[in-house]
């Protein structure tokens, strides 16, 4: 780095604030401190910042918010959150809303120091990158002219690109008018598993992506709207046959004329990214105990299966149960027995439902929900007995399972959905549990 990089600390509490005041500032970074979000804003307004450390639960503006607006004013700032609270909603609302890293207390301080080395080293990648595609920009639209011109310099500008950016993580493309690749760096080449860019060179650009000629034709479009596609995810084709997760930012090239000659793309790879978001969402919909589903997911899983019922006129079915005499067998066994009787039914719900066509989620306590797709009643009553011999069978000290099942009716909402198969369970346990009733609706 050229100078002194400048980092803003912003948290509530004294201690922490100054402990990594002294940490940073013995590395070798500027740092400015702050303990509320608004103070943090004035800083920001008066000095150039490289990078935040900032707290995500503080008094009045928590940390992501301010990483909104920060963000929205200076999209170059990088942003790494502290938090103590271990829960992943925190940790995917951090990434959404433009974190680089997020830390757990407690944290290592040698942990911070890697996360800013790490942070502010791919600041630094990407405000090159911007600074190479604009002068390839530049360089293209200064010395392009006849055709005969334009495909000479483009030769003396791949040469010089592949030199500056050799070191570069990202990929990057150029085509000509036609779609055919010009040039492809190191970055493209690994990122689309070739060794060498004489594989690359002539083909058409359409060939790796996932959508196809349909997919580059509509990027086209919208460059010939606004001239510039930027972030725009999509998924290439590896040579291996593979997928790669990429974040795209596409501009038009074009002559002196204004006429188009070709186009400048920069993927970057945001495989691990994706993979992280999906962990943590998996993370965030999952109950840890029995692998389960969650509450929170029933519902919103629920409504997109009330809906799909409604458009594609097909069956939906809802089992509600929970464990007979589960409070007895605590009291007895123990909570940590209890425990191990909760995880054999999210194994028994998972071995007798069909994968990726029903849901099972932990409802609270010992009460569970399966949401069974396209299922009718008879179907239904069906999957609900295999679950009650299951579990009866596995002989838990006489523990049994009370199970009510509805059929989805038009008029219903997701609320009443739920009521009704809830007054199936209990209309099975008033009946002495160990069975399944069935809820009649006129």
């Amino acid at each position: 780095m050229s100078e002194t990089s400048k980092i803003l600390i912003v948290d509530d509490d004294d201690g922490i604030r100054d402990l990594l005041q002294v940490r940073l500032s013995k590395d070798g970074y500027a740092c400015l401190t702050a303990d509320r979000a608004e103070e943090a804003l004035d800083l920001l307004r008066a000095n150039r910042v490289d990078l935040g450390v900032l707290r995500i639960i503080m008094h009045g503006m928590d940390g992501i918010e301010l990483t909104k607006l920060i963000k929205r004013a200076e999209p170059d700032i990088c942003v790494l959150m502290i938090t103590g609270y271990p829960d992943m909603d925190y940790a995917v609302e951090a990434m959404r809303s433009g974190a680089e890293d997020y830390i757990a207390k407690p944290f290592n301080l040698d942990e911070v120091t890697l996360s800013v080395q790490r942070s502010l080293y791919k600041r630094d990648l990407i405000m090159q990158n911007r600074e190479y595609q604009r002068q390839l920009e530049q360089k293209v639209h200064e010395k392009t002219g006849e055709l005969e011109a334009a495909n000479k310099e483009l030769r003396e500008t791949k040469e010089y690109l592949e030199n500056l950016i050799e070191s570069s993580i990202d990929g990057i493309i150029t085509t000509d008018k036609d779609g055919r690749i010009s040039f492809a760096s190191k970055g493209a080449q690994e990122m689309l598993g070739y060794d060498g860019s004489e594989a690359l060179l002539g083909r058409f650009a359409h060939e790796y992506y996932v959508g196809g000629k349909r997919e580059a034709e509509e990027i086209m479009r919208t460059l010939r709207k606004s001239g510039r596609l930027q972030n725009h995810e999509t998924d290439f084709i590896r040579s291996d046959g593979k997928t790669v997760a990429v974040s795209l930012s596409v501009s038009l090239l074009r002559d002196r004329n204004g006429e188009v000659i070709g186009t400048l793309g920069i993927g970057k790879d945001i495989t691990e990214q994706k993979k992280l978001e999906r962990d943590l969402r998996e993370l965030s919909i999952k109950d840890s105990l029995t692998g389960l589903y969650n509450q929170r997911y029933f519902y919103e899983r629920l409504e997109v299966e009330i809906e799909r019922a409604k458009r594609q006129k097909h069956p939906l079915s809802l089992l509600l149960f929970d464990i007979d005499r589960f409070k007895s067998y605590n009291d007895k066994h123990g909570h940590l027995a209890g425990d191990g009787v909760l995880e054999k039914v999210g194994e028994i719900v998972s071995d007798c439902t069909r994968e990726h066509v029903d849901t099972g989620h932990r409802y609270g306590g010992d009460e569970f929900t399966v949401i069974l797709s396209e299922t009718t009643k008879e179907q239904a009553l069906s999957i609900a007995e295999r679950l009650r011999q299951t579990f009866e069978s596995r002989d838990f000290d006489g523990l049994t399972l009370s199970i009510g099942l509805m059929v989805y009716v038009a008029k219903f909402t997701s609320k009443t959905f739920i009521k009704k198969a809830d007054e199936a369970m209990y209309g099975s346990k008033r009946s002495g549990g160990n069975q399944i009733y069935l809820l009649s609706v006129d």
